[in-house]
């Protein structure tokens, strides 16, 4: 993980997507706002853990990062240049980024071999000669050499989604998204997975943006985690900080839906539950966003939004109670002692 004071890798500046919907049979015309001013940083051999709902924006900004969409508006830099910048060095910047999908069959070409999928990054740069480094990256990830005559349909998921990292590596990014990479797995195979993305960043420095719904995951690989609710970012911090005390009550809220395996933090969180669904991106409440699903609004939720500010020691959350957490302990108290008497 890189040092306070080196520069990051990745720089996202207020960056926005927004889709303009036609109207339809029973659906006005409208525009949806996706991701809403997201900035970020991430370090070089560093992995920024992304998670929230589905419908809060991780996936759009996954392929903001990756330069698959252009934004409405903000810049995504590496090595301090623009990726959108116009002509060569732009399309060049871009070549730094690869990205991992949730469903391994579904981004490999059903009409190619397994090796033949590894080695399009490498063609795509002008490399013919490929089966030695294809290979070199199939063992790499796990899987026998052999393997790369196979078409994907012959392989198990867990064996596609290894040859999917494959791909995403062999031409030396210096970053990759995961975008729910380990979702369509079972239990066992997520377990394999995570631990063979920590070692080959150990062993090949590759920085890491991994997007999940899944806190539990989120928390086992990232050196930082940041929370997104309806296209906004609600709270960054370390991940051993942000395991031990959540301060946004949306981030509390999705922290009690996860078992810890921590008798010690399972008792002593809060009773906050999600209740209803992330509203639309088309229509969003004012102030806050997660206001019409929080315990602790009031009156000025609603008035304005508040800025995503630094706590302490780098933890920053964007909530109008800097003790939130306080006020949610001592509210599902209260609750649970009107419930004991009731």
């Amino acid at each position: 993980m890189r040092s306070e004071n080196a520069k990051p890798l990745l720089e996202v500046r207020g960056v926005q997507k927004h889709f303009h919907i036609r109207a339809a049979a029973g659906r006005p015309a409208g525009t949806l706002r996706a991701v809403d001013g997201v900035s970020l940083t991430l370090g070089a051999g560093e992995t920024l853990g992304v998670v929230g709902e589905s419908g809060c924006g991780k996936s759009t900004l996954a392929r903001l990062v990756v330069g698959l969409l252009e934004p409405t508006a903000g810049s995504i830099h590496i090595d301090g240049g623009d990726i959108w910048e116009p002509g060569a060095a732009g399309a060049e910047r871009r070549r730094n980024f690869q990205m991992v999908f949730q469903n391994p069959s579904g981004s490999m070409n059903p009409r190619r071999t397994v090796g033949a999928s590894v080695a399009e990054p490498l063609q795509a740069r002008g490399i013919r000669k490929t089966d030695d480094e294809v290979a070199r990256m199939l063992t790499l990830v796990g899987l026998n050499p052999k393997m790369a005559a196979r078409m994907p349909h012959q392989m198990s998921g867990g064996q596609q989604q290894r040859a999917s990292i494959a791909r995403a590596l062999i031409a030396n990014p210096k970053l990759v998204v995961h975008d729910e990479a380990v979702a369509s797995l079972d239990i066992s195979l997520q377990a394999q997975i995570l631990n063979l993305l920590v070692e080959l960043q150990e062993r090949l420095g590759t920085s890491y943006v991994f997007i999940s719904h899944d806190l539990a995951a989120v928390q086992a690989i990232s050196h930082r985690v940041m929370v997104m609710y309806l296209g906004e970012v609600v709270e960054t911090a370390t991940a051993s900080v942000f395991a031990a005390s959540p301060r946004h009550p949306y981030s509390i809220a999705l922290r009690n839906a996860t078992l810890l395996p921590d008798p010690v933090l399972e008792n002593g969180r809060s009773g906050l539950v999600l209740r209803g669904d992330v509203p639309s991106p088309m229509n969003p409440p004012s102030g806050c966003r997660f206001r019409t699903r929080c315990p602790l609004a009031e009156a000025r939720c609603a008035a304005g939004a508040p800025p995503l500010r630094d706590t302490g020691d780098g933890h920053l959350v964007a909530c109008h109670f800097p003790d939130a957490a306080e006020r949610l302990a001592r509210k599902s108290a209260v609750e649970s002692l009107a419930e004991a008497f009731a």
